[in-house]
C-alpha cells in the first residue's frame, strides 16, 4: 500500500481574518457602543487585531471609519447623559430585604457634565479632525463600501479635499493685490501653522522664545508659544507686557509690508 502524504505546514487553527464583512459589522457595533474590545469580540476578533489592521496601509479606510464611528457613539452617549441628567433615573427602594417602592434620583454633577459636553460640541471643540467629520457625515455609505471590500481610495481623497477646503482661510479682497511671492509666503505660513497645531506641546521648540522680547515675535512664534503651553505659565504675561499696555487692537490683522512686522498678540491674546 502506498503511503499518502499530507501537508503538515498548515496551521491547525489558522488566525481568523478581518474580512470585509467583519470590518463592516465591527464598525457598526463601534458606532453603537463606543467600545473597541466589545465590538471586536462581537465579530470574533481581538482588540489587538483591530489595532493592527488600523495601522496597516490597507486599513486606511477602516482607520478613518473607526474614528467616524466613535463620533456617532459619543453623540449617542451625550444624548443619554443629557436625558439622565435632566430627568434623573428610577431607583428601587428596599427595606429589610423587601422591595417597598421606587424613587427618582438626580445628579447635578451628571447634568453639568452633559451641559459641558453640549457646550463643547456647539463651540466646535471636537478632537476629531475635519476629514473624520466628513467621514462621519457619510458613515453608512463608507461602512457599506468597506463591507464590500472597497479600499475607499476615492472616498478618502474626497474627504481630504473637503477637510482642506474647510481649513482654508476665507478669501479676502486684498489677496488679489498681493504679489505671487507674498501669496506664497502666506501659504507657507498657513501650512506651518497647521504643522504646529498638530504637534505635541512637549515637541514644540521654544528655545528662541524669550517672553521679554514678545513684542517682536511674529505670528508663528506666537503660535509655538500658544501650542507649547508657554502662554499659560505663571508670570508669562507680566514678562511679555511688563507695562500692562492694552492697545485694544488684539483682533486686528496686519498685512506684511503694510504696517511693518505683525505685532505680538494680534492673533493669540
Amino acid at each position: 500500500m502506498t503511503n499518502q502524504s499530507f501537508p503538515t505546514d498548515q496551521p491547525q487553527n489558522p488566525t481568523p481574518s478581518w474580512t470585509p464583512e467583519k470590518q463592516h459589522t465591527f464598525l457598526e457595533a463601534l458606532a453603537r457602543c463606543g467600545s473597541v474590545k466589545a465590538s471586536a469580540a462581537y465579530v470574533g476578533m481581538s482588540r489587538e487585531g483591530a489595532y493592527r489592521l488600523r495601522r496597516r496601509q490597507e486599513g486606511r479606510a477602516f482607520d478613518r471609519a473607526w474614528d467616524a464611528a466613535l463620533i456617532h457613539a459619543r453623540d449617542l452617549y451625550a444624548e443619554t447623559l443629557l436625558e439622565t441628567g435632566l430627568n434623573g433615573w428610577t431607583e428601587t427602594v428596599w427595606y429589610h430585604g423587601e422591595e417597598v417602592g421606587e424613587r427618582a434620583r438626580f445628579s447635578p454633577g451628571l447634568l453639568l457634565a452633559a451641559l459641558a459636553r453640549l457646550d463643547a460640541k456647539a463651540d466646535g471643540l471636537d478632537l476629531a479632525g475635519e476629514a473624520v467629520r466628513e467621514a462621519a457625515a457619510n458613515f453608512d455609505e463608507m461602512v457599506a463600501a468597506i463591507g464590500e471590500g472597497d479600499d475607499c481610495a476615492a472616498m478618502l481623497e474626497a474627504q481630504d479635499r473637503a477637510a482642506q477646503a474647510r481649513r482654508s482661510p476665507p478669501p479676502s479682497p486684498y489677496m488679489a493685490e498681493l504679489s505671487d511671492a507674498a501669496l506664497l509666503a502666506r501659504l507657507e505660513m498657513f501650512q506651518e501653522r497647521e504643522r504646529i497645531a498638530t504637534m505635541a506641546p512637549e515637541d514644540v521648540d521654544t528655545s528662541d522664545l524669550d517672553p521679554y522680547e514678545a513684542d517682536d515675535w511674529d505670528d508663528l512664534q506666537w503660535a509655538r508659544a500658544e501650542r507649547s503651553g508657554m502662554m499659560d505659565e505663571p508670570g508669562f504675561w507680566e514678562k511679555a507686557n511688563p507695562e500692562g499696555d492694552d492697545d485694544g487692537d488684539d483682533d486686528d490683522w496686519d498685512l506684511p509690508g503694510e504696517n511693518g512686522p505683525d505685532k505680538a498678540g494680534t492673533s493669540f491674546h
